[in-house]
């Protein structure tokens, strides 16, 4: 049986018509080469089928590599938790191309924080960063930094089209608010729908949500104009406040049984509904497979959650990286659509957030 002739170094440079050394540079991205003998050595590599023996570079360079996550510190059954279980997967795809992933977190509600979890990310000279850019004028700021130190940038949660970045995984946050207003107008009179947003302050809402709510908001605009939407804040810790706060919010709008929330702690506003018997006549909306988001939908509480699978994320990015720092490729398209999946008391039971 014949083999293939493996392709070489030597033979692309006699096609580009460069050196050894140019050809050395490019394929292994060090030195300083012109653009010109850049894409030409590039495009006679892609034409010719080029496929370079990664795993022994590797091993010749000894070079390593560091992929910094920056994320919102969590506990036990939170969101950023769920994120945070695909990290094994991650760093064992991630290994064998000496990538080490680390975790850095930062407080969800202080932009302050979100600085300085950044500038201790730079302490430790990133090739790659991963982030979920929770206050936007902070995130850009900390984007434009990154991309004129030529470091790429993969978002995660929510994405910000107008910036440079590498990639990004996660939901279409708009089009999840369109969605939740679908599902919670289809087919019912909802004259009125109580808008519930959760965090500290007044100052701190995220991108996410900012960005659900409106997609849910030009759903409304579109197919029922004449619906009431009636906001809210709760605190996402403080129940005492909670409580006090949505007794007053039903004992004023009595006639209120449509109700969603654009992060994933719906199972807030769930447990005071079971506690005040109102869950069974209340059609309640979230988003994400928390363990007390999933409890709350089995027993009622909660009509539907909107979630994705969500500790597959990191293990996106761990490969988008490989693909970037070791093979020099680009994304297909750098906004990844993860699915949107509607979960039910019915179906929640069949499902896995760690799956593709």
């Amino acid at each position: 049986m014949n083999e293939e002739k493996r392709i070489t170094v030597k033979d692309i440079a006699t096609l580009a018509g460069v050196s050894k050394g140019t050809v050395d540079r490019v394929l292994h991205n060090r030195g300083e080469v012109s653009e010109a003998s850049r894409e030409k050595v590039m495009k006679i590599a892609r034409q010719i089928g080029y496929k370079p023996n990664v795993h022994a570079s590797l091993l010749a360079s000894q070079k390593k590599y560091i992929m910094a996550c920056m994320i919102p510190e969590y506990a036990p059954g939170e969101y950023w938790d769920l994120v945070a279980k695909g990290l094994t997967a991650a760093q064992k795809k991630a290994e064998p191309f000496h990538i080490s992933i680390q975790i850095f977190k930062y407080d969800l509600f202080s932009e302050r924080s979100m600085d300085e979890c950044f500038a201790n990310v730079m302490e430790q000279r990133p090739d790659a960063v991963v982030m979920a850019p929770t206050f936007q004028t902070r995130a850009r700021a900390i984007m434009e930094t990154l991309h004129g130190k030529d470091i790429p940038c993969l978002l995660i949660d929510s994405s910000l089209p107008d910036c440079e970045y590498l990639a990004y995984f996660g939901m279409h946050m708009f089009r999840s608010g369109y969605l939740a207003a679908h599902l919670l107008t289809d087919g019912c009179d909802a004259a009125k729908i109580a808008v519930f947003s959760i965090h500290k302050d007044l100052e701190s809402a995220n991108n996410s949500a900012e960005s659900r709510h409106a997609g849910f908001k030009q759903y409304i605009d579109e197919h029922a104009p004449g619906t009431e939407l009636i906001h809210q804040y709760i605190h996402p810790y403080d129940k005492e406040y909670n409580r006090v706060v949505l007794g007053r919010f039903f004992m004023e709008h009595p006639d209120v049984n449509h109700i969603i929330t654009f992060n994933s702690r719906v199972h807030l506003i769930a447990e005071y509904l079971k506690s005040e018997e109102r869950g069974a006549h209340t059609v309640l909306i979230g988003f994400d497979h928390l363990p007390r988001n999933v409890e709350a939908l089995k027993d009622g509480s909660v009509k539907f959650l909107i979630t994705q699978h969500t500790e597959n994320i990191l293990s996106l990015c761990a490969q988008t990286v490989i693909d970037h720092l070791i093979y020099h490729t680009q994304p297909a398209q750098r906004d990844m659509f993860v699915p949107m999946d509607i979960l039910t008391r019915y179906n929640v039971d069949f499902y896995r957030s760690d799956l593709v």
